[in-house]
């Protein structure tokens, strides 16, 4: 039986049609016809590229006229960005006709930053996490020791190799429980900070101090579940959506009001986490219950305002 590609194992050419495919749904609607047609592809193979895309964090929507297209920061004209076609050509222009030249280097660099070149190490760094994931993942299936390279502790801000017994995934997978073999402590190593994962050939030697605990959408834990409604802005669903990829399920649309209004109603176990999220985009979120969680933003905003 043929396995399946994973996202992390996709051949260039198609990430190259990848994002051949976001700059044409960032430039506006278009049907799948159009899009097959213009990448030279069937349909089949544009539907499957856009749940990629979902999967990478990509929120694709589609209009009244069934043209498909991906939402921009406000502001954002991807006219003003040169295509990776126009980049590829004018640095082969520039490294035939400028060889030599004292500004060639410099220009070569600032193609890369004024293209749709600068989307790609975010995504190339969401597939790497899904390596990461994978491979702690059959660590955890066989009771192995990890050693944790370079992981950048948010706390300490430190730099440090971690000698771990992984046992248990966050919600989201954005993270993972793990035993801290030197102060045999239980704790959460989030993915995107660790260099890389090397295996070790040991089993678990502190399997009875392991505590799993339950984690909110947000990445905490705590001991009551409660329900946050909330109304959202475009700008806070897509932000809600990227950081947070397990909240999509509890968002929906508001077809009823004539602005891009979208309603959050989901289970969280510690205000921090949300709080943190509302804090940071206060203009962009009406809370609407619960009571508690509202004097909880309100008590942090009072404070801010002593300071």
């Amino acid at each position: 039986m043929k396995k399946k590609a994973k996202t992390a194992d996709i051949p260039q050419a198609k990430i190259l049609r990848v994002f051949q495919l976001i700059g044409l749904l960032k430039a506006g609607g278009r049907t799948v016809q159009q899009l097959a047609q213009q990448l030279d592809a069937n349909a089949r193979t544009i539907y499957r590229y856009f749940k990629l895309l979902e999967e990478l964090g990509f929120i694709i929507d589609q209009d009244f006229h069934g043209k498909f297209f991906i939402h921009r920061e406000d502001g954002e004209n991807p006219e003003d960005r040169f295509s990776l076609e126009e980049v590829s050509m004018m640095r082969q222009l520039l490294q035939s006709g400028a060889s030599g030249h004292p500004l060639q280097q410099a220009l070569l660099r600032k193609l890369s930053f004024h293209s749709e070149a600068r989307d790609l190490p975010e995504q190339f760094l969401k597939m790497r996490v899904a390596k990461l994931f994978r491979t702690i993942n059959e660590a955890i299936e066989n009771k192995k020791q990890i050693v944790l390279k370079n992981y950048h502790s948010a706390n300490s801000q430190e730099i440090t190799d971690r000698l771990v017994e992984p046992f248990q995934f966050g919600e989201g997978f954005q993270s993972v429980l793990a035993l801290d073999t030197k102060d045999k402590q239980s704790k959460y190593f989030k993915l995107e900070r660790i260099g890389d994962v090397q295996v070790l050939d040991k089993g678990y030697k502190f399997e009875q101090l392991h505590q799993k605990n339950a984690t909110d959408i947000f990445g905490l834990s705590g001991r009551k579940q409660v329900w946050v409604k909330m109304k959202l802005s475009l700008k806070a669903c897509v932000l809600l959506r990227e950081e947070f990829p397990l909240a999509a399920k509890y968002v929906e649309k508001d077809e009823a009001s004539e602005s891009k209004l979208y309603h959050f109603n989901g289970p969280v176990l510690n205000y921090k986490g949300i709080g943190r999220f509302v804090m940071g985009l206060a203009d962009e979120i009406e809370i609407e219950s619960p009571k508690e969680f509202k004097d909880y933003i309100k008590d942090i905003i009072k404070k801010q305002t002593l300071v």
